[in-house]
């Protein structure tokens, strides 16, 4: 029989909830880690493609300017302006497409100060071919351009995707102005992969028409084949920026730039940034923060054991245990015993109490000295321990004086444990100096709930049936229903 827990039930659930509270507090800052690199990861992509925007805004201000030198320098050609001045169709068609080349341009048309086509010349054959409704409208285009930028419009050249043009107008004069002469540049995708090599972040030229839910165009483009933008409403592409889903499950975070339009078209530029990359280093980071939680609740549950069996412990056993014997004290016994009195009163489970003490102790004592008193108190204690049940309580609660807590009410049992008792404790006992000397014993036995539902009633009778055993010259006693021995 042990005469204590191995450590109490109150300081277990603190050890038991200590551990877990230390992982959750783990958890709980993985879990702020976490949303904190990603709203960093998020800004640091935003801040990339704000940066991005302006390299786009300035590269594209500066080619816009350049061409609109290079525009001047032919509208002021001598030779093209005399070949104007013919008005001969073909030949000024055949002076334009010479100028293709000069100007980079993919087609330039000619029109008097009323807007009607003169003329026009281009690289593509589809735009090149005479036709009088294509000239119509021409007409009906070149006439809403306006200024220097903003002039972006989709010519169908029969291509499987719609290519997007630039238009400049340029004034033709000789010297006072005869006709426009209008500029078309493509759009084309490997200009966009030049910024997209500057940047290392995704293109796209798109267009739409009028409407509350818009179909977008793409004409130009350096995005990854998996991200359809064709297929995402435009409400979901926000000019502050959004984040996609491409059909791979890879997330993207998108700005939207206004390009202006022409003819009934909005034309806007889609800047994209892949956010894996970019949240790459925090996820190894929350990686190795995973593996740090998972060691750290290792370590913790190593060192609450640890704590328990060489801090708790120990501690306790100071706390709950006789110095002398190993038994259990009085307020061990005190808190078991309020154990089966709760025991009792939810179950109905019966508990009973012995209480003795010694007889002829004192003369032992007095005669040879405290040493040896205190080596009979260690044998009896022995001898009793090894006739315990493990669920059962002995304890000193001072002096010769000993406690049994049984969790039974059965007289025959307790009479054969209280029988087996007095029979262990009146074999003779050897002292350390050799000597052997006989004590005997008195037992009282009370019950609960015969002897009242409180622990404390129960061992209040168990005390003067204690009493009655010790007048009777030692042996047990049981004491009555009215908490007087039997």
């Amino acid at each position: 029989m042990r005469s204590s827990k191995p450590i109490s039930q109150s300081t277990r659930k603190i050890l038991t909830l200590l551990v877990p509270v230390l992982i959750v507090a783990q958890v709980v800052a993985f879990f702020f880690l976490h949303v904190s690199n990603r709203r960093i990861a998020l800004e640091s992509v935003d801040a990339a493609l704000q940066a991005g925007s302006q390299t786009f805004a300035y590269t594209t201000a500066t080619r816009r300017e350049y061409r609109q030198l290079t525009s001047q320098l032919v509208s002021k050609d001598f030779g093209l302006v005399a070949t104007i001045a013919t008005g001969n169709r073909a030949t000024v068609e055949s002076a334009l497409t010479s100028q293709l080349a000069r100007t980079g341009a993919e087609m330039i048309v000619l029109t008097d100060l009323q807007n009607q086509v003169i003329a026009r010349a281009a690289s593509t054959p589809a735009l090149n071919q005479a036709d009088v409704d294509f000239d119509r409208q021409l007409q009906e285009v070149v006439g809403h351009v306006k200024g220097t930028s903003g002039n972006l419009l989709p010519i169908a050249t029969g291509e499987q995707r719609t290519p997007l043009f630039a238009l400049i107008r340029i004034e033709v004069r000789a010297p006072m102005p005869v006709a426009w002469m209008y500029l078309a540049f493509r759009v084309s995708d490997a200009a966009i992969a030049e910024f997209t090599r500057m940047t290392q972040m995704w293109m796209a030229f798109v267009s739409h028409g009028e409407g509350a839910h818009p179909k977008l165009s793409v004409h130009a483009s350096t995005l990854p084949a998996d991200l359809q933008l064709a297929d995402i409403p435009h409400d979901e592409l926000k000019e502050t920026g959004s984040t996609v889903t491409s059909s791979t499950g890879e997330q993207y975070r998108i700005r939207l730039l206004p390009m202006g339009g022409i003819a009934g078209y909005t034309v806007e530029a889609v800047v994209a940034k892949p956010f894996a990359p970019v949240i790459s280093p925090f996820l190894k980071l929350e990686g190795l923060f995973a593996a740090s939680i998972v060691l750290s609740s290792l370590i913790s549950i190593l060192a609450a054991n640890l704590i328990t069996h060489r801090v708790v412990r120990p501690l306790e056993d100071v706390a709950q245990k006789d110095a002398l014997t190993g038994l259990a004290n009085r307020r061990l016994f005190e808190a078991n015993l309020g154990n089966a009195q709760q025991n009792q009163a939810a179950l109905g489970s019966g508990f009973s109490v012995m209480l003795m003490d010694l007889n002829k102790f004192k003369q032992v004592n007095d005669t040879y000295g405290h040493e040896a008193g205190d080596a009979v108190l260690v044998a009896v204690g022995q001898r009793v321990r090894k006739l315990m049940r493990t669920p059962d309580t002995l304890a000193r609660l001072g002096g010769d004086e000993f406690a049994v807590l049984v969790h039974t009410h059965d007289p025959q049992r307790l009479s054969a444990l209280a029988q087996a008792i007095v029979e262990a404790v009146g074999q003779p006992i050897r002292l350390p100096s050799g000597t052997c000397v006989e004590v005997g014993t008195s037992i009282g036995i009370a019950s609960a709930p015969h002897h009242g539902a409180a622990g404390a009633d129960v061992v209040h009778s168990a005390d003067l049936a204690m009493y009655a055993a010790k007048k009777q010259g030692g042996g047990y006693a049981f004491a009555d229903a009215a908490g007087a021995p039997a």
